[in-house]
């Protein structure tokens, strides 16, 4: 997954004669020159500051701080582990107080790990009975769980930025594909997104024909790392839309390095879905290879700026 990543690397550091070590299984990467010694960590440079990440990488703490900023973001609510009687955890952490939130917003809620990923396990929610069975399955592997309403998304973005300035901006396609009444699932599959379902459709329904216009969709999911695809976007006012978002929210933030990725939903509001303080650009590579020298020059000035 990190082949492209691993590869940029190294040759931004040859080229600009930085020392580099894979260490921690190649979990951190330690980057030494001109006396200076800077890491990566994943996909996290040694670019914002220390709490910054932490915040940016928990989703009810930045949904806090933007919602103080009178920045626009899809909200959340914690809730925390019914075994959890720590003072910060009272109130948030009942089977009331889920309850309460789920018909608030309409009997229709996301349930994900507060600090989770590639929208790993995330539960799309609209039947009550459900949300005890969930939580205690989430809670097995989680501290503090994120509750959010259901928003009717149309369009999803990513903002990569850097020193305040956009890089990259797209929008991730969701893996729905249209029945043309000769093709099957998977052949309409591999056609949307090659790279992601090449070895992910084995299974026997995936054989069926679909018949002419049927809709099938994949996953509800907007994520890269789950069958969703990049396109570029070439909407001159759109891009100047996004690119005012996130840098009015890198300024607020001082975020120096990250992926900002908005929503658009049915009634055109632009919201923050979510700040990754690790920037991953593969998925976007996987789909355009021909925008390698590219996305390198991201890496390289993310480099050259920590020095």
């Amino acid at each position: 997954m990190k082949k492209h990543f691993y590869k940029i690397i190294e040759e931004i550091c040859n080229e600009e004669q930085i020392n580099y070590k894979f260490l921690s299984k190649d979990w951190v990467i330690m980057l030494e020159k001109n006396g200076k010694t800077r890491f990566i960590s994943g996909y996290k440079f040694d670019s914002n500051a220390h709490a910054l990440g932490l915040i940016l990488d928990d989703k009810y703490a930045l949904y806090e701080v933007l919602n103080a900023k009178n920045i626009p973001i899809v909200e959340h609510n914690i809730v925390y582990n019914k075994t959890n009687k720590c003072e910060y955890a009272i109130g948030c952490n009942t089977k009331e107080y889920v309850e309460n939130i789920f018909h608030k917003y309409d009997n229709h809620i996301v349930l994900k790990p507060n600090d989770g990923t590639c929208g790993h396990n995330v539960y799309n929610v609209t039947n009550i009975k459900e949300l005890d069975l969930i939580l205690e399955k989430m809670f097995k592997n989680n501290f503090s769980i994120s509750i959010c309403p259901f928003y009717k998304i149309k369009n999803e973005y990513r903002v990569i930025i850097l020193n305040n300035e956009p890089k990259l901006i797209y929008k991730k396609i969701r893996p729905i594909v249209q029945g043309t009444g000769n093709k099957s699932i998977k052949e309409l599959l591999l056609e949307f997104n090659p790279s992601y379902f090449i070895n992910k459709l084995e299974s026997e329904i995936y054989d069926r024909i679909l018949k002419k216009d049927e809709i099938y969709e994949y996953n509800w999911k907007f994520n890269l790392s789950q069958g969703a695809k990049a396109e570029k976007v070439d909407d001159n006012e759109l891009t100047e839309k996004l690119s005012n978002l996130a840098k009015k929210i890198s300024e607020e933030l001082n975020i120096n390095f990250a992926s900002i990725d908005i929503i658009e939903t049915e009634n055109n509001e632009m919201l923050v879905l979510e700040i990754n303080s690790g920037v991953m650009i593969e998925n976007y590579l996987n789909i355009y290879p021909e925008e390698y020298n590219n996305i390198k020059q991201i890496y390289k000035s993310a480099i050259e700026s920590l020095f």
